[in-house]
């Protein structure tokens, strides 16, 4: 099948959870036969030079939110899905591609697939008690209950407006249906839920013995959903009674100086920055998250991958599909400082606890495979090609009369090409070649 990604950023894997994703499914997808089109919005995100699986078109006008569904770049999305022949177009980003998703005149063949790679209240459930947690004064949370209120206002209306209009509607996990069904009252009857992919592949020789009395965070050092602080805290607590042990984090953010001031006067705290993480799982012997949400947590199947055992606050409904509590790793309620640090000394002072929930924890994984989650995608690929589409704005359009005149056109090319236009539409690219612009050929 032809199948088109779409996200606002280039799908860079050492750029993010979703890039990463993308490209682990892009290369599977390739691998079984199916042919890949990235469509982007930021020709700039791409970060270092990396070397794409498929060719990538940019949209016309490289704009962010809402001002990037221009009637222009839905035209140009039109003609791509038949000029590119598109069987199925996988959008990585639900709240970005509303209007685009709802306005565009879609030839009767493409399926089109949301996915929400957070969860459906995108932590809101959470947000006032953070707040009094950090802020008990009246006026701070005020502010807090209206913003609160005013988000799942705008939720309720860009899912009302978009899941109708899809095929299928993609989360990380069943258990949001709840939290889905308190903004959006509509029929669920295309949502569905397929896990991301574990980054690393399957391990068979993991030495748990030889592992170092390590904890380790791995992610961006954000204020408003990591909370690396509370780490920091929690270490605090602890550090004086495990001499033998420290405290690696791994990862950059604009949270690193707070969290270097609030470290200073600790012990056996190294802050790595941002590095290649395999190394460090297979070290540490336990990972450490203390977020406020997530929507999946790749950095939990990538450390049970190598037997190193997660902990963390059971904050957002995917936490249970991945991790046991006792048996795959430790759950937490959330937000218990208290809590946590009592289980965490569990884990730190008992080897055979850890070494048994390692062991549990590299066989649990497995099933997050590509190969088992591509077997999920295709599944739903087939399904969809096979039934007959119930899309209620998608009319059948005839072969784009406007052709490669036009400008979208395929070439092979191994270099990056900035959004040069040809007549206003971007040609596709390959690799980036240090900033110099190609024209396409």
């Amino acid at each position: 099948m032809n199948i088109l990604f779409m996200y606002s950023k280039m799908f860079n894997p050492t750029m993010g959870g979703i890039e990463r994703v993308t490209d682990l499914l892009c290369r599977e997808f390739k691998r079984r036969g199916h042919s890949i089109t990235y469509l982007n919005n930021d020709p700039d995100s791409g970060g270092n030079d990396y070397t794409y699986p498929a060719p990538v078109y940019f949209f016309p006008d490289n704009r962010t939110g809402n001002d990037a569904e221009t009637q222009r770049n839905i035209d140009f999305y039109n003609r791509l899905l038949v000029e590119c022949d598109i069987d199925i177009v996988i959008n990585q980003d639900l709240l970005f591609y509303e209007k685009i998703i709802t306005s565009a005149t879609i030839p009767t063949k493409t399926k089109i697939i949301s996915v929400l790679h957070s969860n459906p209240l995108y932590n809101l459930n959470n947000c006032i008690r953070t707040t009094l947690a950090r802020n008990t004064k009246l006026i701070p949370l005020l502010r807090e209950l209206k913003w609160t209120y005013d988000k799942r206002q705008v939720l309720k209306g860009i899912y009302s407006r978009t899941i109708p209009c899809l095929n299928a509607f993609c989360m990380l996990s069943m258990s949001y249906l709840p939290e889905l069904k308190k903004v959006y009252t509509g029929s669920t009857s295309n949502v569905i839920a397929i896990a991301n992919p574990n980054t690393f592949a399957i391990q068979n020789n993991i030495d748990i013995s030889i592992k170092k009395k390590q904890l380790l965070y791995v992610g961006r050092l954000d204020p408003h959903q990591k909370r690396v602080d509370r780490l920091i805290t929690i270490w605090r607590y602890i550090y004086n009674d495990f001499k033998d042990w420290e405290l690696v984090i791994l990862g950059e953010g604009p949270q690193l100086n707070e969290l270097q001031q609030m470290a200073s006067k600790l012990e056996r705290v190294t802050f790595a920055g941002r590095q290649n993480s395999e190394p460090y799982y297979r070290d540490a012997s336990i990972l450490c998250l203390t977020s406020d949400y997530e929507g999946w947590g790749m950095v939990l199947t990538e450390a049970m991958t190598f037997g190193t055992v997660p902990i963390l606050f059971n904050s957002y409904g995917a936490a249970k599909d991945i991790v046991h509590d006792g048996t795959t790793g430790m759950l937490v309620k959330p937000f218990s400082i208290k809590q946590y640090v009592k289980k965490l000394r569990q884990l730190m002072n008992n080897a055979n606890l850890r070494t048994r929930m390692a062991q549990n924890a590299i066989e649990y994984v497995k099933r997050y495979d590509i190969s088992n989650i591509a077997d999920r995608w295709e599944e739903l690929f087939n399904r969809l090609k096979s039934s007959v589409s119930e899309y209620p704005y998608r009319e059948a359009t005839d072969k784009c009369t406007h052709g490669r005149a036009q400008g979208i056109h395929e070439h092979e090319c191994d270099h990056t090409v900035k959004p040069d236009n040809n007549n206003g539409i971007p040609y596709p690219i390959g690799k980036r070649c240090h900033g110099v612009k190609h024209i396409g050929r």
